[in-house]
This record gives structure tokens, C-alpha cells and sequence, in this order.
């Protein structure tokens, strides 16, 4: 919590994700954020990102998850090397899913602030988690905006490595947000003719789903306003359902179920 909560510290960021890794080695979230955190310009590299290369520990260590081959070919972009944006983006293309953990980690706000001391009023601390987690941002999201821009000065086995790892993370990733970018990615890296139109349909079908996944929560956010405690209360209680489950199997694969 203290690393989400002070963004604008890169340093105290590192320090509090690193200290949170140590603390649970196997967590995802942790091991991700630091790697994120590691990402962000610092000079000079803070002692927890310059002894280990955190983005390459994340990836060996989440072996079948794309995001972070994503972040890898990004940073060889910056790089200039080609050669393994290229490799990293076709690796990434192969992997079975795609998860920045950014639902588990709402779902860690959500314990934190329900935790707080004092009776209050648990809808209002939902209110309160969702306002948290509507301020974080998906690292991941905001590099596949960056990658494969301009693709048509790019030659054909860059674009082609673009548009397979967009299309894997369009149909493979664990929120609609990294589901987006990849339908995004895959667009802008798409040929000319039927491979183009299909890319623009997928985007628009991603969004559609999307959509009409976030409006399915609307009635649980409308009864955190009602007057009667009891309404209140179970709107809490299947908001927090809905973390669980989005944390656990994915926001994409959780929306397949019905809330009620």
C-alpha cells in the first residue's frame, strides 16, 4: 500500500515493493510491481533495481505470462535493437496468458482499506477502494500504446511479430483494459486489406464486451448510495465477490459469470 499510495516517489516505490518481495517471494503482484517500479527513469538506480535486473526476473519467474515479454521488447525499442524487439515480441505472442496483476492487486487495496480502523460505514470504504484502484494505472497498458508505432516504416517481420502479440493479448489477456491494447496493437500493425478490417472489427468487439461487462457491476456501485443499511451491505458483499473472482480467474473470465 505504501508504494501505490506515493507514486510521485519512484525511490520510496522501489523501496516499499522491494521490501514486500522479500517479505512474500511467490506473490505475483509483488514481484511485478517492483519490476514496473525498476522501469521508471532514476539516476541513479536505486540499490534494489541496480543489483538485479527485475523486468528479466519477472519474466523467468512468470514463465507463461506475455505481459512482461511485452515490457521487455519495449524496453529493446528503446534500446534500438530490432533484433529483440522482435524476439521478445514474437515470444510473447506464444505465451498462454497475459496478466499484469492489476486485479489481485485491487483486491489487496480492498483488504487493506476494509481493514481500517473504526466502525465506519463499509460502503463508503468500498467507495473509498474504488477510488484507489480507479487511480492506478496499468504499466503494461501504457507500454503496448507505445509499441509499434508507425508500423508501416517497420519491415514486414517486425509488423508481423507486432500483429501476432497484439492478437495473443486481445484474445488472451486477464483484463478488458490489456485486452484493448493488444486489439489497439493489433490494429496498428495490421496489412492493408481483409487483415485490417479484421483487426478494426476486433477492436470494437473488445470494447463491446467490455462495456457490457462494466455495466453488469453498475446496479452493486448504485446500491452503495441506498438509504437502507441492509442493501448497503449486501452491495459490499457481492462488490467484494466480484474482486475475489476477478483476482482469482481473470476480470475477462470472471465477467462470464453472473453477479447477483
Amino acid at each position: 500500500m505504501a508504494g501505490q499510495l506515493d507514486p510521485t516517489d519512484p525511490e520510496a516505490q522501489v523501496k516499499a515493493f522491494a521490501q514486500a518481495r522479500v517479505r512474500v517471494p511467490a506473490e505475483k503482484v509483488f514481484l511485478s510491481s517492483l519490476a514496473t517500479a525498476c522501469l521508471v527513469p532514476m539516476q541513479p538506480l536505486p540499490p534494489e533495481c541496480d543489483a538485479t535486473d527485475r523486468l528479466a526476473d519477472w519474466a523467468t519467474r512468470d514463465e507463461d505470462n506475455g505481459v512482461p515479454m511485452l515490457l521487455l521488447a519495449d524496453r529493446a525499442r528503446q534500446r534500438n535493437n530490432a533484433t529483440a524487439v522482435v524476439a521478445f515480441l514474437e515470444e510473447a505472442a506464444l505465451r498462454p496468458r497475459f496478466d499484469d496483476y492489476w486485479n489481485r492487486g485491487s483486491l489487496f487495496v480492498w483488504e487493506e482499506v476494509r481493514a481500517l480502523p473504526g466502525p465506519g460505514n463499509p460502503a463508503a470504504k468500498a467507495e473509498l477502494a474504488a477510488t484507489y484502484g480507479a487511480a492506478r494505472t496499468s504499466h503494461a497498458v501504457r507500454t503496448m500504446q507505445a509499441l509499434c508505432r508507425d508500423s508501416e516504416r517497420y519491415a514486414d517481420g517486425m509488423r508481423s511479430a507486432c500483429n501476432a502479440a497484439g492478437m495473443a493479448a486481445a484474445q488472451r489477456a486477464s483484463t478488458w483494459t490489456l485486452r484493448t491494447a493488444g486489439a489497439r496493437l493489433a490494429e496498428r500493425s495490421a496489412g492493408a486489406g481483409p487483415a485490417q478490417v479484421e483487426a478494426r472489427q476486433l477492436v470494437v468487439d473488445v470494447q463491446r464486451r467490455a462495456f457490457e461487462c462494466a455495466e453488469a457491476g453498475n446496479p452493486i456501485a448504485d446500491a452503495f448510495q441506498s438509504s437502507d443499511p441492509a442493501v448497503r451491505a449486501r452491495a459490499v458483499a457481492q462488490w467484494e465477490a466480484r474482486l475475489v473472482q476477478n483476482a482469482e480467474l481473470g476480470e475477462v473470465a470472471a465477467c462470464a459469470r453472473t453477479w447477483r
